[in-house]
C-alpha cells in the first residue's frame, strides 16, 4: 500500500515537472508567496487588529487560537515525519516536506475569510469578490506547491485535511463564542 502511494506521488511529481515553463514558474512563485508565513501572518494580524478595533476580543482570540493550532500541528508533523523534499523542487526550503505549511496556512486563513465574509459582509458585490479571491488562493496555493516541486501530492492532501479539520473546529468555536 505504501509503495502504491509513493508511486502516485512520483507520477504526479513527474507530471507537474513536465508542465513547467518559465512563465508558469514566475506565476506560481508569486502565488506560493501568498501562502508564506510572512504573508499569512501579516494578513492575520490585520484581521485580528480589525476584530480588536471592533471590540470583538473573544472572536480575535478564537481566530488566533485556531491559527496557532493549525501552525503547531503542521510544525509537529514535520518534525515527527522527517520527509525530505523532492529532487525536482525549484524552491529552496529549509524544513521537511510533509505536510505542506503553505497549503495548511492558505486553507485555514482563506477558508476562515470565506466563512467570515459570508456571515459579515452585506454588500453583495464585495462579498462575491472576496469569496472569489479566497477560493482562488485556496485552490492555487496547493497547486503552486506541486507545480514548483516543493511538495508531493500526499503532503498537500494531508495539509488540506488537517487545515480543514482545524478550520471546522475553529468555526464551531467562533460560533459558540458569539452566543456567549
Amino acid at each position: 500500500m505504501f509503495d502504491y502511494i509513493l508511486s502516485i506521488d512520483s507520477n504526479i511529481t513527474l507530471w507537474f515537472y513536465g508542465l513547467r515553463s518559465d512563465a508558469g514558474v514566475s506565476i506560481f512563485r508569486y502565488i506560493t508567496h501568498i501562502g508564506s508565513t510572512e504573508v499569512i501572518v501579516l494578513l492575520a494580524l490585520i484581521f485580528i487588529s480589525y476584530l480588536l478595533y471592533q471590540g470583538r476580543y473573544r472572536s480575535a482570540g478564537v481566530f488566533f487560537a485556531g491559527l496557532v493550532a493549525n501552525t503547531l500541528i503542521i510544525f509537529l508533523l514535520k518534525i515527527l515525519v522527517h520527509r525530505p523534499r523532492q529532487a525536482f523542487s525549484i524552491m529552496i526550503e529549509s524544513d521537511y516536506s510533509f505536510p505542506s505549511g503553505h497549503t495548511a496556512a492558505a486553507i485555514f486563513f482563506f477558508g476562515f475569510m470565506l466563512y467570515y465574509v459570508s456571515k459579515n459582509i452585506s454588500k453583495e458585490s464585495l462579498r462575491i469578490t472576496v469569496r472569489i479571491f479566497c477560493l482562488l488562493f485556496i485552490t492555487l496555493i496547493p497547486v503552486s506547491r506541486l507545480y514548483l516541486g516543493a511538495h508531493y501530492l500526499t503532503d498537500v492532501l494531508a495539509s488540506i485535511i488537517i487545515a480543514s479539520t482545524v478550520l471546522y473546529v475553529t468555526v464551531k468555536w467562533w460560533e459558540k463564542s458569539l452566543e456567549a
